[in-house]
C-alpha cells in the first residue's frame, strides 16, 4: 500500500515539529552521574584516552583523606588509585564523540537525541509491518510511542536508554528482512553489537533476533559476523579498562539481583507499563491467541518477557515510574502485540451526513451534501494520543531542561568565582565539575569522623576556606559531617554554594552549629 501524498506530507510535518520540541526543550548538559558520566567519557574519546589522572587538591596527602574521596560520579579509580576510569558503557559515548567530531560535544547530544528519536519511532513503524501489522496500525503505534512519556523523558536528556531501544529494534528489524534478503542478517548482527555496546543487558536481545532470522545456519553465521567486530572492539576496551574482556564498568552486580524483588516489580510494571504506553498496551496479552505465525509470537514473547524477567528482579526498578527506562528496549514489542490484537477488531465507522437517513440507506445512494467517516479505530488513537500528551504534562516532560541546568550554572561559577585556593566540597555535581571545570573536589558523602579531623586540620594549617556545591538533600549531611557557620554565597536554580566562614577547629574542638544566612 502506497501512502498517499497527504499522508506524506503530515508525516514530514510532525516529523519536522517532533525534532523541533526535542531540540526545543533538549537538556545538552552533563548532569547527575548517568549524563555527565556520558559526556566526560565522550570528551576523553575525543581527546583520544580512555582514561584520565585523579585530580587531587594541592597538598593534600593520602595521610589525610584517602584518593577514594576524590573522584566523581560517573567514574571508579584504577587499582594504582591514580587513574580515572568511566564506570558506564562506551556506546553512547562512542555517538557522541562521532557527532561531536563535526559539531561539539553540547551540540552532538542534541543531534543524537533527535536522531535516536525519530529512528524509534520509524524502526517501529517497519518493524510492525515486518511482524504483519497493517498499515494504520502501524503508524498508530509508532505514533504513541514516540509520544510516550518515557520516550520523551530520555530523549531530552543526555542518557543511554533511548539509544539502547533503537538498535536493539533495528536488530529485530534486520533480522525479520533477512528472510527476503539474506544480506540483511549482517546487518542484524551489527545492530545487536551496538545495542551491547549502548548497553550490556541488550545481550538479552540474542534470543529473539535468532527466533527472528531464518532458521538456516548461513544466516547465523552472517549475524555473528556482523557482530564479530563490536564485540571485538567491546571485549578489547574491558580488557583495557577493566582487565577482562568479561568485565565492564558497574562491576559486580550479582547483589542487585534478586527474586525478592519481584512482587514489588510486577505491581510497579502492572500500573506503570499502561500508563506509559497506554492502556491500549493490555491487548498484548492476547497474543497467543493472534492469528500469526509461531515464529513471530515466539519472537515478540522471548523479546519482552527476558528483559520483564530479569528487570522484575533488579533492586532499582520499582523505585520509580522512569526506571522503567530498564525495559524500554522491550516495549516495541509489547505495542507490536497490541497492535497485533487490535488490528483483528472489526472497528465500526460511524458516518456523519448532511441529514437523516431512513433506516437501511446508505450514505453513497441517500444523502445529499458531504459525509463524513469516522472509523472507530481512529477516535481510539485520538483519545489514546491525548493520553499520552495529558501524562507528559502531569510527568513534567518539557520542565527537564530546566532542572539540568543547575548543573551547567554550577560549572560556569565554579570556573568564574571560587577562588582558587578554595577546597570544594562535591557529590550531586562532582560530575558536571569534572565536565565543565578543572578544579579538584571532595566527596563528602563517605567522611567518617576521622577523615573530618584530619581534613580539617589540614584546612587549618593551610589556610584553605571551604566551599560547596550542594543539592537540598545533600544539606542536611554534608553540615552534620562538617560542622561549622556555613553562609548562602549564590543559588543556581536548586543549586546552592555555601561557605564556610568560621575558622576551622582542628582535633575535633566543638566548632559552631551549621546555619545560613
Amino acid at each position: 500500500m502506497q501512502p498517499s501524498r497527504r499522508l506524506v506530507f503530515f508525516l514530514a510535518v510532525s516529523a519536522a515539529a517532533y525534532a523541533f520540541f526535542i531540540v526545543w526543550f533538549h537538556a545538552p548538559y552533563a548532569g547527575g552521574s548517568d549524563s555527565s558520566g556520558y559526556m566526560n567519557s565522550a570528551r576523553l574519546l575525543l581527546e583520544g584516552r580512555l582514561t584520565t589522572p585523579l585530580r587531587v587538591p594541592d597538598g593534600l596527602p593520602d595521610s589525610v583523606l584517602s584518593r577514594g574521596h576524590l573522584f566523581p560520579l560517573g567514574f571508579r579509580l584504577d587499582p594504582a588509585e591514580q587513574y580515572l576510569l568511566p564506570t558506564y558503557p562506551v556506546g553512547l559515548p562512542l555517538h557522541f564523540a562521532a557527532v561531536g567530531l563535526v559539531t561539539g560535544l553540547g551540540p552532538a547530544t542534541t543531534v543524537v537525541a533527535v536522531a535516536a528519536a525519530l529512528a524509534f519511532a520509524a524502526l517501529l513503524y517497519f518493524t510492525c509491518r515486518e511482524f504483519g501489522v497493517r498499515h494504520h496500525a502501524s503508524l498508530a503505534t509508532a505514533l504513541l510511542a514516540g509520544v510516550s512519556p518515557l520516550t520523551l523523558h530520555y530523549a531530552l536528556q543526555p542518557m543511554s536508554d533511548l539509544v539502547a531501544a533503537v538498535w536493539a529494534l533495528a536488530a529485530i528489524y534486520a533480522a525479520l528482512r533477512a528472510h527476503r534478503q539474506p544480506a540483511w542478517a549482517v546487518g542484524a548482527g551489527a545492530a545487536f553489537a551496538l545495542a551491547v555496546l549502548v548497553r550490556p543487558t541488550n545481550a538479552l536481545m540474542l534470543i529473539p533476533a535468532l527466533i527472528a532470522l531464518p532458521p538456516r545456519l548461513r544466516s547465523w553465521i552472517a549475524f555473528g559476523l556482523g557482530g564479530l567486530p563490536g564485540a571485538a572492539f567491546l571485549a578489547a576496551y574491558n580488557q583495557i579498562l577493566y582487565g577482562s574482556a568479561l568485565a565492564s564498568g558497574y562491576g559486580d552486580i550479582s547483589d542487585s539481583l534478586a527474586w525478592r524483588h519481584l512482587p514489588g516489580t510486577i505491581r510497579h510494571f502492572a500500573y506503570w507499563i499502561p500508563v506509559l504506553s497506554t492502556p491500549l498496551v493490555l491487548a498484548a496479552f492476547a497474543l497467543p491467541w493472534v492469528k500469526t505465525s509461531s515464529r513471530h509470537k515466539a519472537a515478540l514473547l522471548v523479546w519482552v518477557g527476558s528483559f520483564l524477567v530479569f528487570y522484575a528482579c533488579y533492586e532499582f526498578t520499582h523505585e520509580t515510574w522512569w526506571y522503567l527506562r530498564f525495559i524500554l528496549p522491550a516495549l516495541p514489542a509489547l505495542g507490536i502485540a497490541a497492535a497485533l490484537t487490535w488490528q483483528q477488531v472489526r472497528w465500526p465507522t460511524w458516518q456523519l451526513t448532511s441529514r437523516l437517513l431512513p433506516t437501511g440507506a446508505t450514505s453513497a445512494t441517500a444523502a445529499r451534501g458531504p459525509v463524513w467517516h469516522l472509523p472507530l479505530g481512529f477516535l481510539v488513537f485520538i483519545v489514546a494520543f491525548g493520553w499520552m500528551v495529558a501524562w507528559n504534562r502531569n510527568l513534567h516532560a518539557t520542565q527537564i531542561e530546566l532542572n539540568e541546568r543547575a548543573y551547567d550554572l554550577t560549572g560556569r561559577w565554579i570556573t568564574a568565582h571560587l577562588p582558587p585556593e578554595a577546597v570544594l566540597l562535591a557529590y550531586q555535581v562532582s560530575g558536571a565539575v569534572m565536565y565543565y571545570t578543572d578544579r579538584p573536589f571532595i566527596n563528602p558523602s563517605n567522611l567518617t569522623p576521622d577523615d573530618v579531623v584530619r581534613f580539617n586540620t589540614w584546612l587549618h594549617d593551610r589556610q584553605r576556606r571551604l566551599y560547596a556545591a550542594l543539592y537540598p538533600q545533600e544539606e542536611a549531611n554534608v553540615f552534620s559531617r562538617l560542622p561549622g557557620n556555613w553562609e548562602v554565597v549564590t543559588r543556581l536554580r536548586q543549586v546552592t554554594i555555601w561557605r564556610r566562614l568560621d575558622p576551622v577547629v582542628p582535633s575535633g574542638a566543638p566548632s559552631p552549629t551549621p546555619s545560613s544566612r
